[in-house]
């Protein structure tokens, strides 16, 4: 349904390659869709080094720019160019290629909108958006002291959009049959294998494994080739859509990154690992809360890695610890934080 009767235009500066993962620009698209049913417009605007798979997946309108990092004057002078010339009054940008310099400059000619995941610097913007779940442990309230709009927590997490919450997939009553595998986009640690492996070792030979891996990752080559050798190993490419790979699942296995909201908002009980120091916050509060079963630390104990992460692969066999974590992701009542966002986002076009 529109809500708004003219259709304005929001602009989103976001990027993916093979230095930036696709979630961003994920989470960037489910709000876009929001502003869309919402009756908005919107554009991408993002580098020509950008994998544009998940835009052009979702019909969304976009438009290449130079690879030059986002801070440098020539890239916001562009970028204010393209926001004059679309007659845009929000920029929503999603990039840890920023600075205050670069925000002053395109409060210009726009309203400034920047999603973050951490509390990095105090940015002169007019709204902050940071969703997740350790977002309290951060010290938004008492450094953030201007007018600064601060959308803060699971309100604003635009994950399970196209998932309705009285549809989500109920636990499973029975045996586990499959498994989704994910590792990260770019897999630096080379962890695909050897989970696979400790896997296989653990599990029933029935148990599907459906490995993701994507076309910049190293171990992309070697976990096609033990497809070929085990019936059990299902190799998924290039995902996009990860809600969707999930309602064939059982459980998943993940590294504690963006993927994890499309997990909780699927609603599948998940062994969650760290692989990487940027992971911890959240592999803290997803355990801490009993959200997903702890995974194994690659980061301080390499060494237990596989054997920690195939202790919590085994609790989930237990029914009613499935049962549970299920119970406690319904309690986050997710599902509506990218229309929330769309519509703060709306509200500041009619100001």
């Amino acid at each position: 349904m529109r809500l708004f009767g003219v259709q304005h235009m929001v602009i989103f500066r976001v990027d993916a390659n093979s230095m930036i993962g696709k979630g961003h620009m994920k989470r960037c698209v489910a709000i876009a869709k929001a502003i869309k049913l919402l009756g908005g417009r919107v554009l991408f605007v993002t580098r020509e080094d950008s994998d544009i798979s998940v835009l052009e997946n979702d019909f969304m309108e976009y438009k290449t720019v130079p690879s030059m990092k986002l801070g440098s004057e020539k890239a916001i002078e562009c970028l204010k160019e393209i926001i004059v010339e679309n007659g845009a009054k929000v920029c929503v940008v999603d990039s840890y290629d920023v600075s205050d310099t670069a925000f002053r400059s395109l409060k210009e000619v726009s309203k400034v909108v920047l999603i973050e995941d951490y509390l990095y610097d105090v940015y002169d913007v007019d709204c902050v958006v940071n969703y997740n779940l350790y977002v309290e442990k951060l010290d938004y309230m008492s450094k953030y002291k201007n007018d600064t709009t601060l959308l803060l927590g699971m309100d604003y997490a635009p994950f399970g959009y196209d998932t309705s919450l009285s549809l989500r997939k109920p636990p499973i009553n029975g045996e586990i049959e499959s498994i989704m595998v994910y590792t990260g986009e770019l897999d630096p640690h080379e962890l695909a294998p050897g989970i696979v492996d400790s896997l296989l070792d653990c599990m029933d030979d029935s148990v599907r494994l459906r490995v993701v891996t994507s076309k910049p990752a190293t171990t992309r080559d070697v976990l096609f080739k033990m497809s070929n050798t085990s019936s059990q190993i299902i190799v998924e490419p290039d995902i996009t859509n990860y809600q969707k790979l999930l309602k064939n699942c059982d459980i998943a296995v993940t590294i504690a990154d963006s993927v994890c909201y499309d997990i909780l908002s699927s609603n599948i009980p998940a062994c969650v690992f760290q692989s990487d120091y940027s992971q911890n916050m959240l592999l803290k509060s997803l355990t801490e809360r009993n959200l997903m079963v702890y995974g194994g630390d690659y980061v301080n104990k390499s060494n237990k890695f596989y054997g920690d992460l195939v202790e919590g692969v085994k609790s989930l066999i237990d029914m009613d610890k499935r049962k549970e974590i299920c119970k406690n992701i319904l309690g986050l009542d997710l599902g509506r934080g990218a229309a929330n966002l769309a519509k703060a986002i709306l509200n500041y076009e009619k100001n």
